[in-house]
């Protein structure tokens, strides 16, 4: 079987017009890269936080004593008001309990104020007798940004 010059001339017509694409406007292009962008970065308002510590595991035998606290991430209650919250653990031997009773003597404060916050003790030397608490400031939804 002879395949004729015609056909195979339409053959190959039709093959190269079913791979061809049509070439994108300059338009379409920005357009695409426009939303492309915007895709790509945080929405208005959203401040990016550094990465944060991870926390420190304590367990039934963790006993530490701090002469003094040192607190990260605090902007609404200052440190010298948060040393005044926590000088009850100054000084003491402080257990797993007692480490937890601290952090949550510390959020029990914000919330008196409005605010939620997350506190806890991250990873970190326990020789050196200043013991630091991460902080982390919130804005409950019914009150409005100040």
């Amino acid at each position: 079987m002879s395949i004729s010059p015609l056909k195979l001339v339409v053959f190959a017509l039709l093959s190269v017009g079913a791979h061809a694409q049509t070439i994108p406007d300059a338009g379409a292009l920005m357009r695409q890269a426009e939303q492309n962008s915007r895709f790509n970065q945080p929405p208005r308002g959203v401040q990016k936080r550094d990465a944060l510590p991870p926390p420190m595991v304590f367990n039934d035998t963790t006993l530490i004593t701090a002469q003094r606290f040192k607190f990260v991430g605090n902007k609404i209650l200052t440190s010298p008001q948060l040393q005044q919250i926590t000088q009850s653990f100054t000084n003491k031997e402080l257990n797993q309990h007692d480490l937890q009773m601290l952090t949550e003597t510390i959020a029990d404060a914000y919330r008196l104020n409005g605010w939620l916050v997350q506190a806890y003790i991250p990873r970190q030397p326990i020789d050196s007798g200043e013991l630091t608490v991460q902080i982390l400031e919130s804005i409950p939804s019914s009150r409005p940004a100040q």
